[in-house]
């Protein structure tokens, strides 16, 4: 293996340049502005490795993120091979966001990869608005279609709790407390505060349209009270209940819902718009980190279950 590394003067610029065309040309970051570019390419490097040569061993920490410019990676794990990394894929995000040993990953041919750091990574995912915002998008769409385009596994059992109805709406501590319950729970108190300034409260009848596939993603849904169906194009459906956010996959993943979302009785919710949660992200991009590494578990979770 051989690693290209940054040395001072002349050659570190042309260096630099390289590696900005190089990620100019990934259609995975087609959404990163100019200075996210550079972020990325100021803590990256080229590798290159011969048929054969282990990337990442199985069960060792993983160390950083690589995205495939030449050859192939192959990727598996207890010997059985899960997938190949070919020229403009990613490999090693899932596994350093969600914490999780790295799976064993072999060149296949001369493979030459661009590799980022874990800590660099992840430092600039919070230092970057774009790269957050593109990171969200793609694993949101890996995520989506892991699902087949819908909130959760419908082959996963679970129980649906529904919840009390009540009259009086939520006051702003109680929407606080609420959402302290859920999976934003983890958020620190100052980013759990602009959130709940931001939720609307809704209530709905039973049998009342939230979306339809195709409409545009607007806003995430969280239900309080109630129970909601979710239905794919191809007709598989599941419920969601009390304590779930609906929408989130859909709006970083797609620009437009990709199931239909009707309630099957009266629900009690909380919309938060799409720009709204944007501009807290802007504030907080801790919040979207802590998104990545949940997407990232659950990603990790179905794959070990097939």
């Amino acid at each position: 293996m051989n690693h290209q590394l940054v040395d001072l003067g002349e050659p570190a610029r042309g260096s630099l340049r390289d590696r900005l065309l190089l990620l100019r040309a990934q259609s995975m970051l087609e959404g990163l502005d100019d200075d996210g570019l550079l972020l990325l390419a100021e803590h990256g490097y080229t590798a290159t490795y011969q048929d054969g040569d282990v990337i990442t061993a199985e069960g060792e920490p993983p160390s950083a993120v690589y995205i495939v410019i030449q050859g192939e990676m192959v990727i598996s794990r207890a010997g059985r091979e899960l997938n190949v990394r070919k020229v403009g894929d990613a490999y090693g995000a899932l596994p350093l966001l969600a914490r999780e040993p790295a799976t064993l990953a072999v060149a296949r041919g001369t493979t030459r990869t661009l590799e980022f750091g874990g800590a660099a990574f992840e430092s600039a995912l919070t230092e970057n608005y774009s790269l957050l915002r593109n990171t969200l998008r793609v694993i949101g769409a890996s995520v989506l279609a892991a699902r087949s385009s819908l909130p959760v596994d419908p082959t996963v059992p679970r129980e649906i709790v529904e919840g009390v109805y009540y009259h009086e709406p939520r006051s702003f501590v109680e929407r606080l407390l609420e959402l302290r319950e859920s999976p934003f729970g983890s958020m620190n108190l100052e980013a759990l505060v602009d959130m709940a300034r931001h939720m609307v409260e809704v209530r709905y009848p039973a049998g009342h349209l939230l979306w339809s596939a195709g409409d545009a993603s607007t806003h995430s849904f969280h239900i309080d009270v109630g129970r909601v169906r979710c239905t794919a194009p191809d007709g598989s459906h599941v419920a969601v209940a009390h304590g779930f956010t609906i929408g989130v996959l859909d709006v970083w993943g797609t620009r437009k819902r990709v199931y239909e979302a009707r309630t099957e009785t009266p629900v009690i919710g909380f919309r938060i718009d799409f720009e709204a949660f944007l501009a807290l992200l802007e504030v907080h991009p801790e919040v979207g980190l802590e998104l990545l590494r949940g997407f990232a578990q659950q990603l990790l979770l179905g794959m070990k279950t097939r």
